[in-house]
C-alpha cells in the first residue's frame, strides 16, 4: 500500500521507522471498504446490516435493490456490495473522484473533481436522480456515502450556480473553515445535501445508508454533507459562517442564503421531518477502527501502545508541536507508541502557497520542535492517500531525518506551507496513491524495542 516503502525503510534503516510504517498499513487495510462491507451486510435467508455500535436492522420483503452513492471509498463499497445482492439488483450509479479505476457490473460510474466540484460530479448526480426515479414502494435503495462525497455529489440549488458552489468551497478552505462549517454552507447552496436528496425518492421505499466516516465525531450529517441525514444546521448558520470568514461573494450564493435565512426558502429536512420515516443510516467505518488496527500491530510487536482518540483538529502545526513534546518527554522511558487520529487544518496565505498538505505541515512542525535525534520515529499519513495540493500521502520523521534537516532552513518551508520540498530533500515523503478509502488522519509516534 505505502508504494515507496522498501525505498523508505531502505533509508531510514531504524526501527522505530520501520514499525510506524508496518502500523499504517496495518491501519488502512482495516478500513479498506470491501472489507467493512463485507462486515456489515449479510445476505442470507433475509438481508441484515449491522453498523460499528452494534445496531442492526434486518429486511426480508423487497422486490428490488438499487446502488447509488459518491465518495472516495463508494467504488469499493459497491464492488463489495453487488456481488452479494445477485439476482436483486437492478441498476445503480455512483461517483467518485479521478484517479480511481473502477468497473462494477450493473452499476454506472462517474469520473468527477475533489474538493473542489465540477460538471462532471453534476451529470453524476443527475444520474443518481435518475436511478431514484425509477425506485418504487417495495423497492430497496443503498446510499453508499463516504469522505469526499460532498463535492462529488454536486447539485446547486435554484438560482445558484456550480461557479457560485466552486468559488465558497475554495475560499472557506482557504480561510482555514473546518468541515462542519464548509458542509453547513454546502448544505444551503444544494439540491441534494442535508437530507433533500431524499426528496428526490418515493417516500414508501426502504433507504438504507452505509456510511463511512472521515469527519471527526463521525456526525453523520456531517459526512458528505449527510444527503440522508437530517439537518441540525440552518440558513442562518450558514449566514454566520460566511460573515465569520469575511466571503463576499460570490453575489448569487450569497443572496440565496440570505434568502433563506428571512425564511423566504424552505429549509433543509429537520430531525422528525416524516421523510426519513424509511431511512437507516447506518456507520460502518470510522478513524477509530484504523487507529486500534495500527495499536493491534505494534502490540504483537511488543511495543505498548495507546490511543489518544481519534478527535484531533484544530492547526496542523500545533498538532505536531503537541506530539513532538510529548515524544520528547518519552524519550527515555521504555519502548512505546502513540497513535491519534482527525483532521487538522491550515490556514493558507495568498503570497506564500507552496506544495504540501495538512499531515506534512504538522510532520514539519513536529520535527522543528523535537530539535534533537531521539530514537523515536513518526509519521503524519492521510488514509485517503491525498495529503492537501501535493501527491504524497503524508511523511516520515525519524532518527534520520532530523538530522539531515539540522542544515535546512525547516522554518522558511513552513511559513511558505512547502513542506513537501522539504521532505523530498530528506527522502521522508509517503507514497500511496489512492487508497480507496477515507477515514481522515492518522499520526504514529514510536521508539522501537
Amino acid at each position: 500500500m505505502i508504494t515507496n516503502k522498501r525505498e523508505l525503510t531502505t533509508f531510514h534503516s531504524d526501527r522505530s521507522s520501520h514499525l510506524v510504517l508496518g502500523a499504517l498499513e496495518a491501519a488502512v487495510d482495516s478500513v479498506m471498504p470491501a472489507a467493512l462491507v463485507k462486515h456489515a451486510v449479510k445476505f442470507e435467508k433475509e438481508l441484515s446490516v449491522r453498523d460499528i455500535n452494534g445496531k442492526i436492522i434486518r429486511l426480508r420483503n423487497f422486490d428490488r435493490v438499487y446502488i447509488v452513492g459518491a465518495g472516495k471509498a463508494t467504488a469499493g463499497m459497491a464492488g463489495a456490495l453487488v456481488p452479494m445482492l445477485q439476482d436483486r439488483m437492478a441498476g445503480g450509479a455512483i461517483t467518485v473522484p479521478y484517479g480511481i479505476k473502477a468497473k462494477i457490473k450493473g452499476i454506472s460510474i462517474t469520473y468527477a473533481s475533489h474538493p473542489v466540484p465540477d460538471r462532471s460530479g453534476m451529470e453524476g448526480t443527475k444520474k443518481i436522480l435518475n436511478v431514484l426515479k425509477k425506485v418504487q414502494k417495495n423497492d430497496l435503495i443503498f446510499v453508499l456515502i463516504s469522505g469526499g462525497g460532498s463535492a462529488l455529489m454536486p447539485l446547486p440549488a435554484p438560482g445558484v450556480s456550480l461557479a457560485n458552489k466552486q468559488k465558497i468551497t475554495n475560499l472557506l478552505m482557504r480561510s482555514g473553515a473546518s468541515i462542519h462549517e464548509i458542509n453547513a454552507v454546502r448544505k444551503h447552496l444544494s439540491a441534494v445535501k442535508g437530507g433533500q436528496l431524499l426528496r428526490h425518492i418515493d417516500g414508501a421505499c426502504t433507504v438504507v445508508s452505509l456510511i463511512l466516516s472521515d469527519v471527526v465525531g463521525d456526525d453523520l450529517e456531517v459526512i458528505a454533507s449527510g444527503p440522508t441525514c437530517a439537518d441540525r444546521s440552518t440558513f442562518a448558520d450558514a449566514l454566520k459562517i460566511l460573515k465569520k470568514y469575511r466571503i463576499k461573494d460570490p453575489d448569487a450564493a450569497l443572496a440565496h442564503i440570505a434568502d433563506g435565512a428571512k425564511g423566504n426558502i424552505e429549509e433543509t429536512p429537520k430531525p422528525q421531518d416524516p421523510v426519513f420515516s424509511h431511512v437507516h443510516n447506518m456507520l460502518i467505518g470510522n478513524n477509530t477502527i484504523a487507529c486500534t488496527s495500527a495499536i493491534s500491530y505494534l502490540k504483537k510487536r511488543k511495543v505498548q501502545a495507546v490511543h489518544l482518540g481519534s478527535e484531533f483538529d484544530g492547526e496542523a502545526r500545533d498538532f505536531g508541536t503537541f506530539l513532538a513534546r510529548l515524544a520528547s518527554d518519552l524519550s527515555n522511558s521504555k519502548p512505546f507508541a502513540i497513535v491519534t487520529g482527525g483532521e487538522t487544518i491550515v490556514r493558507l496565505n495568498k503570497s506564500k502557497s507552496g506544495t504540501g498538505g495538512r499531515n506534512q505541515e504538522a510532520a514539519m512542525a513536529y520535527m522543528m520542535e523535537l530539535r534533537r535525534q531521539h530514537d523515536v520515529a513518526a509519521a503524519f499519513m492521510g488514509t485517503d492517500g491525498i495529503d492537501g495540493n501535493s501527491d504524497a500521502a503524508g511523511a516520515l520523521v525519524s532518527p534520520k531525518t532530523i538530522t539531515n534537516a539540522k542544515k535546512m532552513n525547516l522554518k522558511k518551508y513552513l511559513d511558505n506551507h512547502d513542506s513537501y520540498h522539504a521532505f523530498k530533500r530528506l527522502r521522508s515523503l509517503i507514497f500511496t496513491g489512492y487508497t480507496g478509502t477515507n477515514v481522515n488522519d492518522i499520526a504514529i509516534v514510536c521508539k522501537a524495542p
